[in-house]
């Protein structure tokens, strides 16, 4: 038995991250994001017109990843490609799920290819990102 997902496991249309794996949105986190990145943008460090301090937008890259390591592939993956499109910022105080869905798989020069579409809503369904994501599969032992 596996500790991994199985490419012959996953089809087309598939959810998966069922259910949506939850993300804090901390002061601690963005501060600690902030700091590892170097991103000195006063506007991140300010509470905006709602009283609220939005997250830095390319925190979706650790929200993100942090719901796909929910479910891994085998061994030898590698993250090939990913976008988003940012519909709104996060906000501190905030509890982000990330969804994501098989989209295409495909074969290219002996390996597996995995590509995603994701989506990330805070606790109110409001949506705060959505992209895509290009998996290479692990070679399976």
């Amino acid at each position: 038995m596996s500790d991994y997902v199985k490419y012959g496991s996953m089809k087309e249309g598939d959810n998966f991250l069922d259910p949506a794996p939850a993300f804090d949105v901390t002061e601690d986190v963005v501060d600690k994001y902030m700091a590892s990145t170097n991103d000195n943008t006063p506007a991140l460090k300010e509470l905006n017109s709602d009283g609220k301090r939005i997250a830095p937008p390319m925190l979706a890259a650790v929200y993100v990843i942090d719901a796909l390591r929910t479910r891994v592939g085998p061994p030898g993956g590698i993250h090939a490609k990913q976008q988003f499109k940012f519909h709104r910022p996060a906000v501190i105080g905030e509890t982000l799920f990330t969804s994501a869905v098989v989209l295409k798989m495909y074969e290219r020069k002996g390996r597996n290819y995995v590509e995603m579409t994701t989506e990330t809503k805070n606790q109110q369904g409001e949506l705060i990102t959505s992209g895509m994501i290009t998996r290479i599969w692990g070679k399976e032992s």
